[in-house]
């Protein structure tokens, strides 16, 4: 069986289950670990037995118990590179990669170089570690925190992985933070635990809880970090959250209350995603 059969069974496989076909393709292209243009061209060579095998009992395992794409694999792409993920962490997301963006845009357009930043709830290193390469140019520092340390552990292994130098520390946000940044960056947990119920199942087996759901209607962390974050930001430093679609005005009010103005940007799907603090 070549590369196209194999994806081929495993579409039908995956449809007559109502389950998304396109992770027939990525799957492989993952588990062969290829670049997408050496995988488009090599459909036509024939799969090993082994690969074979591992291939399809990966799908029948996504089939029966709703394995997610990167728990299949171990890993997930995000802004280009790849990333280890475990149940110790958040898989990363596309919205996520948009939060990077506006960061970097707002870096280069200081034109300023030994930037401190610091990523806070930083999971499995992805934001710290994008801007650390994305900005390398810049000769910044940044500084990572997490309150899990079984998290802390997999952003190092990503980290070394990417040869990004990345201070880490085991935080529950500022409690272990002793210094100023001009940047503070952070996709904190922000789902309201009542909103449960809504939520897809290979999401709640899969994403640990500590980095999905926040008390106080999901705003606990954003407002924990903006009562403190004077402490910690150099003059003029600013922040930048990844919010729920429905937080804009809760997120502008808490900003207000605290001294801050806010600035709420949407993502592709045209859904409020990310926030930008300045002080007033």
């Amino acid at each position: 069986m070549n590369r196209r059969q194999a994806i081929t069974k495993a579409c039908l496989l995956l449809r007559r289950q109502g389950k998304e076909e396109s992770l027939a393709r990525f799957l492989l292209m993952y588990m062969l670990d290829e670049t997408q243009q050496l995988f488009s061209n090599s459909l036509s060579e024939k799969l090993s037995k082994e690969n074979e095998e591992k291939y399809f009992s990966l799908i029948e395992k996504h089939i029966k118990e709703d394995v997610p794409l990167s728990h299949l694999v171990g890993f997930e792409y995000f802004y280009n590179r790849k990333f280890k993920v475990t149940k110790d962490v958040l898989s990363p997301r596309m919205e996520t990669e948009e939060l990077i963006y506006k960061v970097v845009e707002y870096v280069k357009a200081t034109k300023k170089n030994n930037l401190k930043i610091l990523d806070l709830c930083t999971g499995s290193g992805i934001i710290a570690i994008t801007l650390k390469k994305e900005l390398d140019q810049f000769s910044i520092d940044v500084v990572a925190s997490d309150i899990s340390q079984e998290a802390i552990k997999v952003a190092k292994e990503n980290a070394q992985f990417h040869d990004a130098t990345i201070k880490f520390i085991q935080s529950d946000i500022f409690d272990n933070i002793d210094d100023k940044f001009d940047v503070i960056v952070s996709n904190p947990p922000y789902i309201d635990r009542k909103d449960k119920v809504t939520m897809q199942d290979n999401v709640l087996k899969y994403d640990p809880h500590l980095a999905l759901f926040a008390e106080e209607e999901g705003m606990y962390f954003y407002r924990k970090i903006i009562e403190q974050a004077n402490n910690y930001l150099n003059d003029n430093g600013v922040i930048f959250f990844e919010i729920g679609y429905d937080q804009k005005e809760k997120i502008i009010k808490l900003a207000d209350l605290n001294g801050y103005s806010a600035e709420v940007y949407k993502d592709i799907n045209g859904r409020d995603r990310m926030a930008f603090l300045e002080r007033k």
